[in-house]
């Protein structure tokens, strides 16, 4: 099981896909490797991606687009990574696994050189953790891709044509399930009569968060901020000295889960795993100023499906909180949405898997 620590979604949804598989097979050998086969590499992709979406996302942002819209580009970029990636997860994969999953895209990439090259036997995955999928998602060489939504698998197909890709349920922790409301907010100290709106930024906390906290006040909610590993965010937000019937601030905490299930609405500038935790919990997603590259992306193509509401300014923010607050039956409509989408079933979709 491959992931890599850049950000946390990846090594989240790894971690997830991991516990299941040990939970179907208790008599099989589960390896988790949460890196690329280098420290160095590992620390360079960290903070390289950490610098990037701090200070200059829209660097970020021209960077992905390049690739998506210039595919002869994108296969030079890809060929050298999968090259150097390839070679450093050759001792890893050594002793033949009968199944490798990765959930980062350039170690898809090494095990697709791998394989063209012989070195490595067993079924391959590669499981696409964001909804948008950029050219380094999909490997022709990957046994199969396992994408969010139908939109998705049509976008990767376009990618390599001769990719096996499918739809697949999310690799989401057991706890992101519809619950009950009152119960979470009871445990959580939260307000039962409150509008309340769970602020991420994802776990670094960017995307310009502190105006989105103000756009959400504006609005007439109660912001639940999730600062992440961002301290300096919640140092200046807890600064403010405001009553915790109007924010709320968290650091990096496990309660994800319950703060989730406590909202009326996940609102995320960096899309990625909180989303699809959100939905799959049954809670409606708002997308606010989404950050460049995949998660601009990913916010238009989630709301094209009918499972988010994308707000491309704080000015939309606050309009849109205002009017889903009026608006219970549109909250519900979403809401349905977000339950269809979480219902599919992970476990079979591995059960499928060992059977081929």
């Amino acid at each position: 099981m491959l992931s890599a620590p850049v950000g946390e979604g990846h090594v989240a949804a790894a971690r997830v896909l991991a516990a299941r598989m040990r939970e179907l097979w208790p008599a099989a050998e589960v390896r988790e490797v949460e890196g690329t086969g280098g420290p160095g590499r590992d620390r360079l992709l960290r903070s390289s991606y950490a610098v990037t979406m701090r200070i200059a996302p829209r660097l970020y942002g021209l960077g992905y687009d390049l690739l998506v819209a210039h595919p002869r580009v994108a296969e030079f970029f890809k060929a050298v990574a999968a090259a150097r990636l390839g070679r450093a997860l050759a001792p890893l994969v050594a002793d033949g696994p009968d199944l490798v999953v990765s959930t980062y895209p350039m170690t898809s990439g090494g095990l697709a050189w791998l394989r063209r090259r012989g070195r490595l036997p067993g079924r391959s995955v590669a499981v696409v953790t964001d909804v948008a999928v950029h050219p380094f998602w999909v490997w022709a060489d990957v046994d199969q891709t396992w994408t969010l939504l139908p939109a998705s698998r049509d976008q990767a197909r376009a990618i390599a044509p001769a990719a096996d890709v499918r739809v697949a349920p999310p690799a989401v922790d057991r706890r992101f399930r519809p619950g009950d409301r009152a119960a979470a907010r009871a445990a959580t100290g939260l307000a039962p009569d409150a509008f309340v709106v769970l602020v991420t930024g994802g776990s670094l906390g960017f995307g310009g968060l502190e105006r989105v906290v103000d756009a959400v006040l504006a609005g007439g909610a109660q912001a639940v901020v999730l600062a992440g590993r961002n301290d300096r965010l919640r140092r200046r937000l807890e600064a403010r000295g405001l009553p915790a019937e109007r924010l709320v601030v968290h650091g990096w905490t496990d309660r994800v889960p319950e703060l989730v299930t406590a909202s009326d609405v996940v609102l995320t500038t960096a899309g990625g795993m909180i989303a699809t935790e959100a939905l799959a919990a049954g809670r409606p997603v708002l997308f606010a100023t989404p950050v460049p590259g995949h998660g601009r992306a990913g916010a238009e193509m989630t709301a094209a499906a009918g499972l988010a509401l994308v707000c491309p300014t704080r000015t939309d923010v606050t309009t849109t909180i205002r009017g889903l607050i009026r608006d219970p039956a549109g909250m519900a409509r979403l809401a349905a949405a977000a339950v269809d989408f979480g219902v599919a079933d992970l476990d079979a979709a591995l059960r499928d898997l060992a059977a081929r």
